[in-house]
């Protein structure tokens, strides 16, 4: 059971989804009023862009925290910013997720994420659509995922495990012929499993919000390495909705067991996100 000393688990979620409500608002304040900077991208080392809104974003998470939450460790996006982040819970913060989306004046794939860490366990996790002023997250102990409206109207998201994957697309934010021979069958030939594919772009959490609305019915990604920040609203959201993460290895699906995430790490296989109410599916697919 999380211990917030006098806060309840209740009153964490409140907080964590007032910050990334008053994040919505500064960065829809300043689409028409910002900076572009430069900055090193950590995972390439090669040349990449920051506004000065991320960076303002990520200080008002800052000052929240600090009012509010004094005693949690930060690890945050922008500057590879870093504060007691091995304390038992730690915040990861993604200010403005799909910048350049942003920079575009692009009207989908704008977010803001964050999520808390209890130990290696994903407590709590929200992120939030600029343009839409959406919220979807769960609070700590919290056993529903919520979609929240602008209208501040929520309801818990529900799953139905009847719809099959050959009735659904498939989601990925990579050219499709990067994916191997054997991957490329779910969705490239005549005998796919999947109706059809689309391919997103901007903001990766917001991406999943897509999986989660029922838009799409599983998300693929190749091998790379990514970002706590990135990862944990994702994989916390997902894992409690029933989603899970499968490794596609020449034909062998293999479930992955994801935890929070404090370190950049490394994905070595391709791997597909769909319900667990599917997986039946996709490994007959395959024969195995």
């Amino acid at each position: 059971m999380n211990d917030f000393g006098a806060l309840t688990p209740n009153a964490v979620g409140t907080l964590l989804k007032e910050m990334v409500r008053r994040a919505i608002e500064v960065i829809q304040e300043r689409q028409l009023t910002f900076e572009i900077l430069q900055k090193t991208n950590p995972l390439s080392g090669k040349g990449d862009i920051v506004t000065s809104v991320d960076l303002e974003v990520q200080k008002l998470y800052l000052h929240l925290i600090r009012t509010c939450l004094p005693e949690m460790g930060i690890i945050a996006e922008e500057e590879s910013l870093r504060i007691n982040e091995q304390n038992r819970f730690c915040l990861t913060l993604d200010p403005l997720d799909g910048t350049r989306a942003f920079v575009r004046g692009q009207s989908h794939g704008v977010g803001t994420m964050v999520a808390l860490l209890d130990g290696d366990t994903i407590s709590s996790a929200y992120i939030g659509d600029v343009n839409t002023k959406e919220i979807f997250g769960y609070r700590p102990n919290g056993t529903h995922v919520h979609h929240i409206t602008k209208y501040n109207v929520g309801r818990a998201i529900t799953i139905d495990p009847e719809l099959p994957l050959k009735d659904q697309h498939l989601l990925t934010r990579f050219d499709p012929t990067v994916f191997s021979e054997t991957t490329k069958k779910l969705f490239l030939t005549d005998q796919r499993l999947f109706n059809g594919y689309e391919i997103g772009s901007g903001s990766i959490g917001l991406e999943f919000t897509r999986l989660w609305k029922r838009e799409v019915g599983a998300i693929l990604i190749r091998p790379t390495v990514v970002t706590p920040w990135d990862l944990n609203p994702i994989i916390g959201i997902s894992q409690n909705l029933g989603y899970r993460f499968y490794a596609l290895k020449n034909g062998i699906v293999e479930a992955l067991k994801w935890k929070g995430l404090r370190e950049y790490t490394k994905i070595d296989d391709e791997v597909l996100i769909c319900h667990e109410s599917r997986v039946d599916e996709l490994r007959n697919f395959f024969g195995a």
